[in-house]
């Protein structure tokens, strides 16, 4: 499994970073937005775990670029320590959101997300359902 991790609080990165080491999961850390849009562009990712809160260039930033490009079907879990609902992103399911997780996440949560999209091997479609957690 591949993963892009576009983050910048470093709790977070270190999680995902040692979540991957020790279940063997390549794992490329974009610290700011602009750098995770160019990562997104440059090659496929089996899942991209993106924050939607950083500086400079959002999340939303990012999701914004990616659906005027008209890149679609990439597998993307929202990050998020804001209480967002799913009709807040109703119009980023053709580019790949597939989940909104509440931060912090935990190990559970990492777990669950690797088991979704990388051993049942789930393949993006926009018109599935939206989940919020």
């Amino acid at each position: 499994m591949n993963i892009l991790a576009i983050d910048d609080h470093s709790d977070t990165i270190e999680a995902l970073s040692d979540y991957c080491n020790i279940h063997g999961i390549s794992c490329k850390i974009a610290k700011e937005g602009q750098q995770g849009l160019f990562e997104i562009l440059k090659r496929e990712y089996d899942l991209i775990l993106l924050d939607i809160s950083m500086p400079e260039y959002t999340g939303f930033d990012i999701l914004s670029q990616l659906k005027k490009q008209g890149v679609r079907d990439k597998t993307i879990v929202v990050f998020t320590g804001w209480n967002l609902k799913e009709e807040d992103f109703k119009d980023y399911k053709d580019v790949g959101v597939r989940e909104i997780i509440k931060k912090p996440i935990g190990v559970d949560s990492l777990d669950n997300i690797v088991k979704t999209y990388f051993i049942n091997n789930r393949k993006v479609n926009p018109t599935d359902n939206l989940s919020v957690h």
